[in-house]
């Protein structure tokens, strides 16, 4: 049996030093792909900065690294007049700044100068033209625009074409709730586009059932279930790190959509708060990362009556600095939107902290029974059962030990590796 790999060429945006879930399902790939017989060739953005920031940069020089896991190629910084007007004005005139990243986006998917992602196609069409060895070229969305740059792949070197789907485009739960002339435009283009292009891929991978459903019907296609996952659980804290106290300490992590319903939470805080059932020295919530979303920390002002008493907002912070809080907390938050049940990226990091996670309110769906089939935590639905928790602790031994691995990022790269070999109809073995 021949040991070659088979060779798969990745096109993503975000990858490590960025730090974001989008990052993370690739560079699982890159990590474990090698011990299921296959050789993966990363082409992303030479990142300096670690996304934390408002506007991130990227180096301007080409950087290639060949390890015995793989090859990442990173490639140069690009311009395109919005990147331009951006670098040079900042955050002044938002208007036309904005007015041109629409422009941009809404041609960059028949004008390549306007991509601000064209350097990841010109990289991937020069290594594809120099190594004829590849069979598979997957893209990772978003920006969606990668997927017309794997459909372009596809046609012109006759690759097979995975598109992977972290979330929807056109069924995307956050702009379908956007309103206004233009987004609706926008989504209407967009909604051409990924019609056409998307039914011409080889194999379309999503993150949960529910997504991959929802996928199957607009697409007419079957799609191929990879959760996110995790990487492993993670240490506790070594003892002179607990900095145990009195306080209940319950952390939310990352964004929030419009649906999510923080309120039903806060006003069951106020209340509590207000009957001196909670204070500052016996409990507080977390808002890890908020700061990093302006229009998402709005929704606190009605709430300033306890906002930096009891509850408290980040920038968005250091993948080990927000670990090291949520190993802290005796709660790990999930809101719940009822435009879409999904199994959000940051739960999966809420099981490797081995931390009870609560979901407000259940769902009926894939979080909440994930949680209780699971016995991870606790479902909460309406102010009386967020205070009877708080108030009075329940004492049910959460979460349960139960062996969780199928959720780990390794055994899903697996996964996905058997469903590349099936495509390729090649040797899945060593």
């Amino acid at each position: 049996m021949s040991t070659e790999k088979t060779k798969v060429l990745i096109l993503c945006n975000d990858f490590p030093p960025v730090n974001s879930i989008g990052a993370d399902r690739p560079y699982s790939w890159y990590n474990y792909f090698h011990e299921f017989n296959i050789y993966p060739v990363i082409i992303t953005k030479n990142w300096i900065s670690d996304g934390n920031t408002r506007f991130n940069k990227i180096g301007s020089k080409k950087n290639i690294k060949y390890t015995d896991l793989g090859c990442i190629i990173k490639t140069s910084k690009v311009i395109t007049p919005s990147l331009w007007f951006q670098e040079k004005f900042g955050l002044r005139f938002s208007i036309f700044r904005k007015a041109l990243s629409f422009i941009e986006k809404l041609l960059s998917f028949y004008i390549l100068r306007l991509d601000q992602h064209k350097g990841l196609y010109r990289e991937a069409f020069e290594y594809l033209e120099k190594n004829k060895d590849v069979k598979t070229i997957i893209t990772t969305g978003e920006p969606f625009v990668l997927f017309r740059h794997g459909y372009r792949l596809k046609q012109k070197f006759e690759l097979n074409w995975i598109a992977d789907y972290r979330d929807g485009w056109h069924l995307n739960h956050i702009s379908v709730l956007q309103k206004g002339m233009i987004i609706k435009f926008m989504r209407k283009w967009e909604y051409l586009v990924e019609k056409r292009i998307c039914k011409k891929a080889d194999m379309i991978v999503s993150v949960d059932p529910q997504m991959a459903g929802r996928l199957g019907d607009f697409l007419d296609k079957e799609i191929v279930i990879i959760y996110n996952g995790f990487w492993d659980y993670y240490s506790p804290l070594p003892k002179q790190q607990e900095e145990k106290n009195n306080k209940t300490i319950i952390n939310h992590t990352g964004t929030l959509t419009i649906g999510q319903e923080l309120e039903l939470f806060m006003d069951a805080l106020l209340d509590m708060y207000k009957k001196q059932y909670i204070s500052e020295s016996n409990f507080e919530f977390n808002l890890i990362g908020l700061e990093y979303f302006p229009d998402q920390m709005a929704r606190l002002l009605p709430y300033k009556e306890i906002v930096n008493k009891i509850v408290f907002t980040t920038p968005r912070l250091p993948k080990e600095e927000a670990v090291k809080m949520n190993m802290k907390a005796d709660y790990l938050l999930n809101f719940t939107d009822p435009n879409l049940s999904a199994i959000y990226a940051k739960t999966y990091d809420y099981i490797a902290c081995r931390k009870p996670i609560l979901v407000v309110p259940g769902d009926k769906s894939l979080l909440e029974n994930l949680i209780l089939d699971n016995k991870l935590g606790y479902v909460l639905n309406n102010k009386r059962e967020i205070e009877d928790l708080l108030v009075h602790k329940k004492t049910q031994d959460l979460p349960s030990k139960n062996n969780l691995d199928f959720f780990k990022r390794k055994y899903q790269t697996e996964l996905f590796a058997k469903q590349i070999h099936l495509l390729n109809n090649d040797k899945p073995n060593k």
